[in-house]
């Protein structure tokens, strides 16, 4: 996504562990740089089980610019031909509590035999004690043809206890998806 700001690439995977996907991977690295040559890095595991009702549990490992953890949470997951989403609340396993939501929605209709209508929105936010410490929200709309997706793209951020520290990043969006 190259942004009015910054250049944001994401790569994200989800592989079963099993045939029922009870247990899953699901895999994300995404990088910025902006126009200075700053760069921020993040880099996420979270291993899955869920049930049938798409309920279940999440451990989560995390590297990023800013250090490494650990999370524990509780997720939801739904997939059918049109609708992806998951949404996990999670807490850190270490000595500052510190606890978040994170979720990926997105929708995807047939418009007719070879093209879809492409809509993504995602949500992170992070709490600790003191209240709100950062949250993003990353939206995309546009088209898909043969599983590549394109379009316009917003990115948006927020720190601090109210909010007060915003960051805006409009752009395009040029994904695919491998099957």
């Amino acid at each position: 996504m190259p942004g009015t700001e910054r250049f944001f690439a994401d790569v994200q995977w989800l592989k079963p562990l099993d045939k029922d996907y009870k247990f899953s991977l699901f895999s994300r690295t995404r990088a910025t740089v902006d126009y200075e040559n700053n760069t921020d890095i993040f880099s996420g595991a979270y291993l899955n089980y869920t049930t049938k009702s798409g309920i279940g549990g999440s451990l989560v490992g995390r590297i990023s610019s800013g250090g490494a953890g650990a999370e524990l949470g509780a997720h939801y997951f739904k997939k059918n031909s049109s609708i992806t989403f998951f949404g996990l609340a999670s807490m850190a396993l270490a000595e500052e509590f510190s606890y978040s939501w994170f979720s990926i929605f997105r929708y995807r209709p047939s418009l007719n035999q070879n093209w879809k209508l492409f809509t993504g929105v995602e949500l992170y936010s992070l709490f600790n004690t003191n209240g709100h410490v950062f949250s993003v929200q990353r939206l995309r709309a546009g088209l898909d043809r043969n599983s590549y997706q394109f379009g316009l793209a917003l990115n948006l951020s927020g720190s601090g206890a109210d909010y007060t520290d915003t960051f805006t990043n409009p752009g395009i969006f040029i994904r695919k998806e491998f099957n």
